[in-house]
């Protein structure tokens, strides 16, 4: 783990940065990653590819350079056939919190019952709990080689969650405000979700358990500058 405190401020600049520097690789993961998701079993596993494709390409880990669009595909397709066996769990987790809350606050609205709309916003919090866990799952599989086992990964995550405490609830309310926002301009949820949410996950790892969220891409500025 990280020894100092982890920065929220560095977390949030770093993000950014990342995104700006990283556009195309966000946006790729994103459609491959909606793609992947089709059958709906296999949400996990294209999650845990984006986040290790997001890994590789931001961090530079393993690939020395930026890849090409196809070299992105490829990271991505060799990631989910990687992650297959281990994603599905994962993909059951968040299929079945989110058929739940789903359930929840369709049959609440309908019938305008206020204690199923509030188990559909405890349901909420669940879906934004099991998509923490499967990202971070992700990014221990992407950064341990021979990536660890779900039930291995899943020691560790906790482990990182509980670390930190305060760190960990404003990275979960940046996912749940990142949901929110795609579920108003659902248009974008193909073309940046996935991708976006790797980000965040790829810079929070950092700066949780690596060197400090600014170790992402310290450099960013300089080449900006040139």
């Amino acid at each position: 783990m990280s020894e100092s405190l982890p920065s929220p401020v560095a977390t949030a600049t770093t993000v950014i940065r990342v995104l700006y520097a990283e556009l195309l690789t966000i946006v790729v993961a994103s459609l491959l990653t909606a793609v992947a998701s089709l059958p709906l079993v296999t949400v996990g596993p294209a999650i845990l590819a984006a986040v290790e494709v997001l890994t590789a390409v931001v961090t530079r880990r393993d690939t020395g350079a930026p890849p090409t669009e196809r070299g992105r595909v490829r990271l991505f397709v060799e990631a989910f056939r990687r992650n297959l066996k281990t994603g599905l769990p994962f993909s059951l987790l968040l299929l079945s919190v989110g058929g739940v809350t789903a359930f929840y606050y369709v049959v609440g609205t309908a019938r305008n019952d206020g204690g199923l709309l509030l188990l559909a916003l405890l349901g909420a919090y669940g879906v934004v709990g099991a998509l923490a866990v499967t990202l971070r799952v992700g990014s221990f599989r992407a950064r341990t080689s021979p990536p660890p086992s779900a039930v291995r990964a899943l020691r560790l995550t906790r482990q990182s969650l509980t670390e930190y405490a305060s760190y960990t609830v404003l990275w979960l309310v940046s996912l749940a405000g990142l949901l929110v926002v795609a579920s108003y301009v659902p248009v974008t949820v193909p073309m940046l979700l996935a991708g976006v949410l790797g980000v965040i996950e790829v810079v929070a790892f950092e700066a949780v358990v690596g060197d400090g969220a600014a170790a992402v891409a310290p450099d960013t500025d300089a080449d900006v500058e040139s």
